[in-house]
């Protein structure tokens, strides 16, 4: 069956906006979905906020919004049902300064319980409410005025069967008592939109730049300088990260400069394999950064040495992948929800390195409780233990 637009109201009136808000907060929950363009920022560019509630479908133009603080309430006051949140819950909080309070992610719950992984809206609605949505205006111009018809039909059906599927989901997960563990996943999504723009945790960039390890200790340190850097630069100039400098840039700067006990201007521009263009550019802020006293800083934990995979430990990563599998299989949720490959492997070549299981941060809650009784009695001997300091 297609589609059939409900009630929808364009809202580009403050007051209309407040007043939605204010009455939307006694509500259980709403429906929400975000518009918008991210192709030369950091930041993305809002076009457009959906809402949705019994009474219809709500479309929020924010160029004309100024005051944000009901909405703000809002968030708070209720549930938000938001399908594949991450990007939004980013886009929130940059434009509101603030998440919901309480997330009730579809995708997530779809995954659950065992319907797909990374399922997509459409696929979704087809699967609960039987309706066929359309997929055009997936690369609109949502900062045109006036929006089409056409936009405003695909955006209201966007956001149109949230509610629904909040209902239908919800039930089965409260059936299936996955209910809590689904809820831990959602707060740390909102967890995890609130750690990305908290300065503190720009410290930790530096992790995600392939090939770190190659660094001495030294150079590990200028690492996480840059990249601190970087993230704030991006924010400030609202640009894509590979926009102002790639990773391979920073990587090549640290290494170039490791030696380098008081690090210049001229030492910058001069550094092998970076960007000319990039290093002159930036030279001088570069070396402030570089050389500023940090009574807060310490020696930065080297990654793990984890042994090779040899024909034991791949035979072992394949036997715990299939366990994981099969108790995916038995609680009925997607086995890339409960464990990914890089995650199996990891708890494989910690135990060879050290005879224990080192579970990534993300699965030490419910995953954990979950997998740990059936892979223990499967732990080989361990081997020994080489000295190394751990991340």
């Amino acid at each position: 069956m297609n589609a059939t637009v409900a009630s929808c109201e364009y809202v580009a009136d403050q007051g209309r906006f407040s007043q939605l808000c204010d009455g939307w907060r006694e509500l259980p929950a709403v429906g929400l979905d975000t518009e918008f363009i991210r192709t030369r920022t950091f930041y993305p560019k809002t076009g457009l906020l959906q809402f949705c509630v019994e009474s219809g479908c709500f479309l929020v133009d924010p160029l004309r919004i100024s005051d944000w603080e009901p909405c703000r309430r809002l968030l708070a006051g209720t549930t938000v049902v938001i399908h594949a949140a991450a990007e939004d819950l980013g886009l929130l909080h940059h434009l509101l300064g603030a998440v919901p309070a309480k997330l009730f992610d579809t995708q997530l719950a779809a995954a659950f319980l065992g319907i797909g992984f990374s399922l997509g809206y459409r696929d979704l609605v087809s699967e609960f409410c039987h309706i066929a949505l359309p997929k055009s205006e997936t690369r609109s111009n949502w900062l045109q005025r006036p929006l089409s018809p056409a936009q405003l039909r695909y955006a209201a059906a966007d956001v149109q069967f949230l509610p629904s599927l909040w209902q239908a989901l919800g039930k089965r997960l409260h059936e299936e008592q996955k209910f809590d563990w689904f809820t831990a996943d959602c707060q740390e999504l909102l967890a995890s939109a609130i750690r990305n723009e908290n300065p503190e945790n720009w410290r930790e960039a530096w992790r995600q730049v392939s090939d770190h390890e190659l660094l001495d200790d030294r150079g590990l340190e200028l690492l996480q300088r840059l990249c601190q850097w970087r993230e704030k630069e991006v924010r400030a100039r609202d640009l894509p990260r590979n926009w102002l400098v790639a990773d391979r840039d920073l990587l090549a700067l640290a290494g170039s400069l490791e030696s380098c006990r008081n690090i210049t201007s001229e030492k910058i521009r001069g550094a092998a394999g970076v960007n000319p263009k990039f290093a002159s550019r930036f030279a001088a802020s570069l070396a402030r950064c570089l050389n500023e006293p940090d009574a807060d800083r310490t020696s930065l934990p080297r990654r793990r040495q984890y042994p090779k995979f040899d024909r034991s430990l791949r035979e072992q990563l394949k036997l715990w992948r299939n366990l994981a599998r099969r108790e995916a299989s038995r609680i009925r949720v997607c086995p890339e929800l409960l464990a990914r490959r890089r995650q199996v492997q990891q708890l494989v070549q910690s135990h060879a390195l050290t005879g224990k299981l080192d579970w990534p941060r993300e699965m030490r809650g419910w995953r954990r409780r979950v997998l740990e009784p059936v892979l223990a009695p499967e732990l080989p001997a361990a081997g020994k233990a080489p000295e190394s300091n751990v991340i």
